[in-house]
């Protein structure tokens, strides 16, 4: 691929790591000085270290030992072994099953998500273990793009907005989201032959697209939820917070995981051990391409149709005004920031299929919803983490032809950002609720738990029947 664009921002991060990463480092260094002495006390400088303290133990601790587990069996296993003992002390301290209590106070439901954080990715290893290792700076940037964030809602005396707790597990997913984007797209490149300084600068070029969509998904949330809690009147300081945060959390991420593969400059291994990965991802995959040709895929999709149909007749479909809105704002953000009418459509048809049958799942199982911002904070990173696995359809659908190839190798190459952003985002909303004392932001990330699984098991169906439709669109 020697004609892989980079870009001016893939090539300025990559060319003049240490340049762009320092002025980036100064410009949110800034930021949080500017919020925390305009507002001394709780409101800013003690709010950005809790928010830090708490994405680094939940999201950003568990992704880096899960990203160091060994690959060799023996080492795996001992590796692991500890880590299930550790975990299990843990746990039983948090919940008082050990007479000796922990020397500071961790709350139930952020022990839980870090440690379940830590063994979602350990189980899928074989899987994200490259892409976190390769994309391993892009949560700490997030984590420092969303303090500079917090620092700028301080500025504009947003603090005490009740969405900014959701803005900022919006902008930690979105950062977190970017850095693992860099790091898929850089061992994709430099398996195929680029030298790393190019692989580099081409996956910080590719990363553009996707922080672009996060930008417009956060705003198109700000301007429905904002829309309904002021009666009418579109919060635009709100909304152009959250847009702020979630820009700075992105770029942050884009420009410390480019600068970094860079100066550091992977070795062979890393080719190698993509190569292997996507051997043994179309190993697995054989079984279900054979039994998913086009017109399966069709039927598939046609029955969950009328499954949807059924499931608005029977429990209907909550703020359903504000939900086309936001729909209508997704597809026209998916459309200008991928530059793809297929991939648009793809993402909006998994958010609205994947809202309905959530919905359904609530009505049977007698449970309550989250508040209205709160859902919509949740469909925001869901659909988030649809476009992990779009973007990754669009690229293929380039290059192969059968709809099942380009399914299969959507699948390989935005399973893995999925994983990412599915962990990323349940867990990033457990930070954001304990750092800005969110009540509902547990019950924020259960919602967006089910709203994407449903999607995952749906994309698959999807990408085959609309591959099968349209061709480079």
């Amino acid at each position: 691929m020697p004609g892989a664009p980079t870009g001016f921002v893939g090539r300025l991060s990559a060319e003049r790591p240490l340049l762009a990463s320092g002025v980036m480092a100064l410009g949110l260094a800034v930021l949080c000085v500017l919020g925390a002495r305009k507002y001394p006390g709780v409101l800013s400088s003690e709010l950005i270290l809790n928010f830090l303290t708490a994405a680094g133990l939940i999201v950003c601790a568990p992704m880096a030992l899960a990203a160091l587990t060994p690959q060799r069996p023996v080492l795996r296993i001992l590796f692991l072994g500890l880590m299930v003992v550790l975990c299990g002390l843990l746990l039983s301290a948090v919940f008082g099953g050990l007479s000796a209590p922990l020397p500071f106070t961790a709350p139930k439901a952020a022990a839980g998500a870090a440690v379940g954080l830590f063994a979602f990715f350990a189980a899928l290893a074989p899987l994200t273990r490259s892409t976190l290792r390769l994309g391993g700076v892009g949560p700490i940037a997030a984590a420092t793009g969303v303090a500079g964030g917090i620092g700028y809602l301080a500025l504009d005396n947003l603090l005490s907005s009740p969405f900014s707790g959701a803005a900022s597990a919006i902008a930690m997913t979105a950062g977190v989201c970017v850095g693992a984007g860099v790091g898929a797209d850089y061992a994709r490149h430099f398996a195929r032959g680029l030298t790393p300084q190019t692989a580099a600068a081409s996956a910080g070029h590719m990363a553009i697209a996707p922080a672009a969509f996060s930008v417009l998904a956060a705003a198109a949330w700000m301007v429905v939820v904002t829309f309904k809690a002021n009666y009418g009147m579109i919060g635009w300081r709100d909304l152009v917070g959250a847009g702020a945060e979630v820009l700075l959390a992105s770029a942050s991420a884009l420009v410390f995981a480019t600068a970094a593969l860079a100066l550091i400059r992977p070795s062979e291994q890393a080719a190698v051990e993509e190569n292997r990965r996507r051997q043994r991802f179309a190993d697995s995959w054989r079984p279900f391409r054979r039994r998913l040709p086009a017109a399966t895929a069709s039927a598939a999709t046609a029955i969950a149709g009328v499954l949807v149909v059924v499931a608005l007749f029977e429990v209907g479909l909550a703020e359903s005004v504000s939900l086309g809105v936001f729909l209508t704002l997704i597809l026209i953000a998916s459309g200008l920031a991928f530059v793809s009418v297929r991939t648009s459509i793809l993402i909006t048809a998994l958010l609205f299929i994947s809202t309905v049958f959530a919905g359904y799942v609530y009505a049977v199982f007698a449970m309550t919803p989250p508040p209205m911002a709160e859902r919509f904070a949740a469909l925001t990173l869901s659909a988030i983490a649809f476009s992990q696995l779009t973007v990754s359809w669009r690229n293929a659908g380039d290059i192969w032809r059968n709809a099942r190839d380009i399914a299969q190798n959507a699948m390989c190459d935005g399973l893995r950002r999925f994983a990412v952003a599915f962990g990323a985002g349940g867990a990033a909303m457990v930070a954001a609720a304990y750092a800005f004392s969110w009540e509902a932001g547990i019950s924020a990330a259960a919602y967006f738990a089910i709203v994407a699984g449903i999607g995952l098991f749906l994309a698959p169906f999807l990408m085959v029947a609309l591959s099968a439709q349209f061709q480079r669109y």
